[in-house]
This record gives C-alpha cells, structure tokens and sequence, in this order.
C-alpha cells in the first residue's frame, strides 16, 4: 500500500512498518523501501534467490530503484537459514552505490531477531541481533497504518488465499449459465439500468450482504471489455478518459456514477479505497476460475492505482491460472515485473 506520512526513527520502526507496506508480512525474501524527499516511495519484495542468481536480481531491483529516481534505499532481507541473503545484499548494495543512490541500511533478519550489516557496535547491534519488535512496541508508528485499517496477513499465501473461491462461487456459477446472468449487456437501456444496479451493489455493499444474482451480473457484464474498462473508470476517475470508450459503455458509467450516489442518499456508505477493495475482493471470491479472470484483473488494476502492488500481484497469479491468455493481466503483471506504477514517467 501505499505509505501514509511518518516518522522513522529506528530500524525497528522500518521493521515494523514493513509488513503495513507489503500486506504481509514476509519472509524468505529481500525487500527494497527506496526515499525521495527523505520519505517512503517505492516497496519492492522479492523471493531470496539462490547465490548463484544474486547478481541478476540485484541487477532487477536496482534498476526498479533508478526509475523512481530514489535518492536513498534501504535493504531489508527475511532469511530462513542464516547468511543466506549476504549475496544479494552485498550485490544490491554495490550496485545502487555505483549509481550514486546512497545505502542507508542494510538489515538481516532471521529467526524473530534483526541486526544491521553497517552497525558493528555490539552495544546498538549484539552479534545475535535484537528482537524483531512487536505491534504493540511499535504502536506509535503504526498509528497512522491502523488509522486507514491496514491489517497485514500472515504471509503471502494468506494474502492469496482470501482471493479463492468460497462456496457460493458454484451457486454463482449456476447462474451465469442460466438466462437472467445471460442478458448482461449494455447494448439496451434496460438490460444496461440492470447492470449499473447490480454494479452499484458490488460497489457499496458488503460482501455479507450481497447477493448472488448482482455477482452473477456484475460477473456476467465483465466479460465484455469495454464493459470492464467503464467499470475501472468507475472505481478509478482518474484513471481513464470517457471518450475513449463506447457511447453504451460511457453511458453505463454515468448510470452506476449515479445508482450508487442513490445508494450513499439512502444510507451511511463507506467509499474509502480499503472498503471498495475489500468488496472487490468479495466479488472474486464468488468467481469459479472459469469467470474470474476479468474480476480479478479489474482488482489488481483498482490496487496497482492505488499502490497496494502486493494485492495487485496474488490477483494476477490467479487471474492468470484462470485465464493464461487475458490480454490485461498479461500487461499489468509485465508492469509490476517492471516496477511501472501509474504515476511513473
């Protein structure tokens, strides 16, 4: 996600916050926070490689780096056996050196301990490191995460977990083969009022309280690409210019534009960016693989924008074991792969 302001002031602050950056919390992997301006900009996390690859993924990383146009970076690896990151910390941190991007740390941590590779007093930095800190130790730091409601999961597997399907997916699934799922176009006025309800539902609602033939229709509607791309211009204003799509597909999203300012007069409705990407979620998760791909390409572009790339990326992998061939999530993961964000130059 991305940063909200804050005050670093230890490595054990940097440790705490990670996991709010990520989703996760990680491990057997090297994280790069790169600093402009003195403030968090760019969170890369990467599986640990095996030593004879570290250069290759140095190389990766750096290049991340320099495209932000980073002043400073600060290196952070998760090991599950020890030393075994020092490859790639020492080729990393050559290599942001020979671009003139200063180092300002370089942390291992291993077994709920830390230590700083440029620290050698043992007082500060004992040889067999300091505890990893807990959330209660480092509340003050994370007021502002807890404030916007980041809760980071377990590990990355749980972050992926929460977009399989769940077992209303299959009752989902009936209904998209059956006629009312079927009529999910935009080409008529009726059928197109239909599918802005459906949407302003997916959109506002929780996912306790939805039903299943809006998911079948929002679903249904997705198919069609333009479709989902005036879905995206929903969710992301900015993100997309109208007069780029059809007329039907431009007046679909001035009707859900509209069905959901309905929806927020008619009761308290959270529209932050965390209550509309857990909804999506919900919707992915009422997807069997064989309708899920363009569900799940609309989330990672929702969460991508919105600087939440670990998200975005579980997203893609099951988008793309869905769908191999989606032509979106093709591009979206070759831009995280890149390190591309939507305000990049």
């Amino acid at each position: 996600m991305t940063a909200p302001p804050i005050k670093l002031r230890s490595p054990a602050d940097l440790l705490a916050v990670i996991p709010h950056l990520l989703g996760f919390v990680p491990n057997n992997a090297v994280v790069v926070v790169a600093l402009k301006d003195n403030k968090i900009d760019l969170t890369q996390r990467m599986d640990l490689p095996d030593s004879d690859r570290a250069a290759e993924v140095a190389q990766a990383l750096a290049r991340h780096v320099l495209r932000e146009e980073a002043e400073a970076a600060l290196l952070v690896a998760y090991e599950d056996t020890p030393s075994e990151s020092l490859a790639l910390l020492d080729s990393l941190g050559e290599r942001l050196d020979a671009y003139q991007v200063a180092v300002r740390d370089r942390i291992v941590v291993c077994e709920g301990r830390w230590r700083s590779l440029e620290c050698s007093d043992p007082s500060c930095c004992p040889p067999e490191g300091n505890p990893v800190p807990s959330a209660t130790e480092a509340a003050s730091v994370l007021a502002e995460f807890v404030g916007v409601g980041s809760a980071p999961l377990a590990d990355r597997l749980a972050l992926a977990d929460q977009l399989e399907p769940v077992p209303a997916a299959a009752d989902v699934d009936e209904l998209l083969t059956g006629s009312a799922a079927a009529q999910a176009s935009v080409k008529c006025e009726e059928a197109r009022r239909r599918v802005a309800v459906a949407w302003a539902r997916v959109i506002t609602q929780p996912e306790s309280t939805l039903g299943i033939a809006d998911v079948a229709v929002a679903l249904k509607s997705l198919q069609d690409v333009s479709t989902r791309d005036g879905i995206a211009a929903v969710l992301i204003p900015s993100g997309l210019e109208l007069e780029t799509l059809p007329q039907d597909t431009q007046a679909l999203v001035f009707q859900c534009r509209n069905a959901i300012r309905v929806a927020e007069e008619a009761q308290v409705v959270d529209m932050t960016t965390g209550a509309i990407r857990s909804r999506l979620i919900g919707l992915c998760r009422h997807a069997t693989d064989e309708h899920a791909a363009p569900a799940l390409t609309l989330l990672a572009t929702f969460t991508w924008w919105h600087g939440d790339g670990a998200l975005a990326r579980v997203a893609l992998d099951r988008a793309l074991r869905c769908d191999s061939s989606y032509r979106l999530a093709q591009l979206l993961t070759l831009m995280l792969d890149e390190g591309i964000r939507p305000d990049s130059p």
